[in-house]
């Protein structure tokens, strides 16, 4: 979920804006850092530099944040929060609580690699990513476990396996890897401009025509920004919001997403309908039970996405069976495909299909469901500090939503 990065010290020297800020001055800040004046000034030039913006006004009386420095600073706190808080988890397992990153004194391409490592559990694939050698990266991964007195990793027949240790600084890693991304917006924020990059993930039936939309309504308005959106397995994509690698959620709603990590924000509605290819056997009935769906192979997304859980709801409160999902996916081209090279079954927002059923290539079945109509919003982490970015392509997208239904 990371992109490609050159190395950066921002890390070390928003640690010395945090002590310029607090302490008014860059004596002083020298002074609580064991550094020389020198070094400190150098810090903040280094970064005014990196955001072609001043961070402070020079003042007989010390130095005061500007609004771009002020919005760096609120930035580097969030920052320092989490790597003091992953000093706290890590103190059961005597973690060196002098080590360099609970300082902020790494480098972004230290805490990348380590999280690619994590996802990926091969050594020479993070450094073919990374645009590093085998031994670089092992030489990153081996500074990091020294510095903390921790194992992070272990070796296995399967590849590089994180610890339990190793998995619980690497949650806070990626949320600090997640504020050092909306640092750059927070900056052009204050210029008046939207810049940046946002991740999330979306719903399929949001795919068709709400996103493409929204999306290039807000390219058109700021063309500089970075849109990605990931797909995978619903957990992984909540665990992906919970860690702030993912920005937000744009699904379906049930009473399950209420967690106290987690904030809602309903913009819409939606409802579920079954479909199958023009020239279905059970097309041409007059009358169809549910029972007769559970005869046919169906295709639905993965465990846990919201379309399969409020499916296997409905059958469960009929006294039936789930249907057997005999394939397991949410891609729209080989949906479509496969629907119209059998007689499988699938059940989608109308949206997701709009075009094929408005063509008469797909067919609504006409069959008595329980109401399957059910909330659309976003899920965000409760503690987040979106992005201005983030914020706007929110707005566009419920925007996009309410332009649908008129």
């Amino acid at each position: 979920m990371h992109f490609l990065m050159q190395e950066r010290n921002h890390m070390r020297h928003l640690r010395a804006l945090i002590a310029v800020v607090e302490e008014g001055s860059v004596a002083h800040a020298a002074g609580r850092l064991l550094r020389t004046p020198s070094a400190v000034a150098s810090s903040i030039r280094q970064l005014e530099a990196s955001f072609e913006a001043a961070l402070f006004e020079r003042q007989s009386s010390g130095m005061a944040p500007t609004p771009f420095g002020d919005a760096a600073y609120r930035r580097a706190l969030r920052i320092d929060a989490e790597l003091r808080q992953a000093c706290a988890e890590l103190a059961p397992y005597r973690v060196s609580p002098g080590a360099p990153l609970f300082s902020m004194l790494v480098g972004e391409r230290q805490l990348t690699a380590l999280v690619r490592l994590r996802e990926m559990g091969h050594m020479p694939s993070v450094a073919a990513v990374m645009g590093l050698t085998q031994p670089a990266v092992s030489a990153l991964l081996r500074q990091a476990e020294a510095s903390l007195a921790l194992r992070l990793f272990r070796r296995t027949a399967k590849g590089m396996a994180v610890t339990e240790a190793g998995e619980l600084l690497l949650f806070r890693v990626r949320r600090v890897l997640a504020e050092l991304r909306h640092l750059e917006a927070d900056i052009a924020q204050q210029r008046g401009e939207i810049t940046g990059r946002v991740m999330f993930a979306a719903l399929p039936s949001m795919r068709t025509r709400v996103l493409p939309q929204a999306i290039a309504a807000l390219v058109e308005r700021h063309p500089n920004v970075q849109i990605s959106m990931v797909d995978g397995p619903f957990e992984i994509l909540f665990a992906g919001v919970h860690s702030g690698e993912i920005d937000f959620i744009l699904t379906g709603l049930n009473a399950n997403y209420s967690h106290r990590d987690f904030v809602i924000r309903v913009i819409g509605s939606d409802r579920l309908v079954v479909v199958v290819r023009a020239g279905h056997p059970l097309c041409g009935r007059k009358r169809i039970e549910i029972t007769d769906l559970v005869r046919y192979p169906w295709i639905l997304r993965d465990r846990g996405a919201p379309t399969r859980e409020l499916l296997n709801g409905l059958f469960h409160d009929l006294g039936l069976a789930a249907p057997h999902v005999a394939v397991q996916a949410g891609d729209l081209g080989l949906l479509r495909g496969l629907l119209s090279h059998s007689d499988m079954i699938s059940a989608v927002s109308p949206e997701y299909l709009s075009y094929e059923i408005a063509s008469g290539a797909v067919k609504i079945l006409e069959v008595e469901l329980p109401p399957t109509g059910r909330d659309i919003g976003f899920i965000l982490r409760r503690d987040a500090q979106p992005s201005l970015l983030c914020e706007t392509l929110m707005q566009d997208i419920e925007a996009a939503t309410r332009e649908k239904k008129t």
